[in-house]
């Protein structure tokens, strides 16, 4: 309980005034804590929100393995209910996120404010891929397979990104790029990979070829 206070407060903290807290000290007092009592739970502000960002992945998981069809779910199904669910609790504190979303390298490692967040989708993820080998969606491809969780949590933060600078009415292209990406990951894990890029390609390029 004093876990999620925390996490509550500091959210508030950071939407009223923009910025992190000052210090632990300032924080805890605001809260009417001790420091040891904030130290107890988080060992600094980066670990509270990477508690944060793990707690947007845990959250989306336990929501959509309540659904009654999850067990007849397959691999693909299970990844797209995965990625909406996710957007829709990103939702609850957007402006948060579009704060606090970390500046990614496409040649580094994840922040470590991430790491939680990454441990809790890989974890997920390859749950997933399981079930994807069973039904035939995953194909196993010797090494090359163990690639897998990490490649789908680039794709994770690729959905976070993109659903985040969008600006379409009901984040309808998140929904567009959820369905065409997670098709072409498939297909890439698969065995059809062509098509799909070809249409995230002129998707993402907001052309239209060919007859409608």
């Amino acid at each position: 309980m004093k876990r999620e206070k925390i996490i509550r407060k500091y959210i508030r903290q950071v939407l009223k005034k923009g910025h992190p807290p000052a210090s632990v000290h300032a924080f805890a007092s605001k809260l009417e804590i001790s420091e040891r009592e904030f130290f107890e739970e988080f060992a600094s502000f980066e670990s509270l929100e990477s508690a944060i960002w793990e707690k947007v992945v845990t959250d989306s998981i336990e929501e959509i393995e309540k659904q009654e069809d999850w067990e007849a779910f397959n691999a693909q199904q299970r990844l797209l209910s995965f990625y909406y669910q996710l957007c829709d609790t990103i939702l609850d504190h957007r402006s948060f996120f579009l704060s606090r979303f970390p500046r990614i390298s496409r040649t580094e490692a994840p922040p470590r404010v991430l790491c939680g967040m990454r441990r809790a989708f890989q974890e997920f993820a390859e749950h997933i891929l399981e079930t994807g080998k069973e039904t035939g969606e995953v194909a196993c491809r010797g090494a090359l397979t163990r690639t897998y969780p990490l490649g789908l949590f680039g794709h994770l933060l690729s959905v976070i990104e993109f659903n985040l600078s969008d600006t379409s009415q009901g984040f309808e292209r998140t929904d567009a790029y959820i369905e065409k990406s997670v098709r072409l990951a498939f297909d890439v894990i698969g065995t059809q990979a062509v098509d799909s890029a070809f249409d995230l390609f002129r998707f993402l390029s907001g052309r239209s070829w060919g007859p409608r």
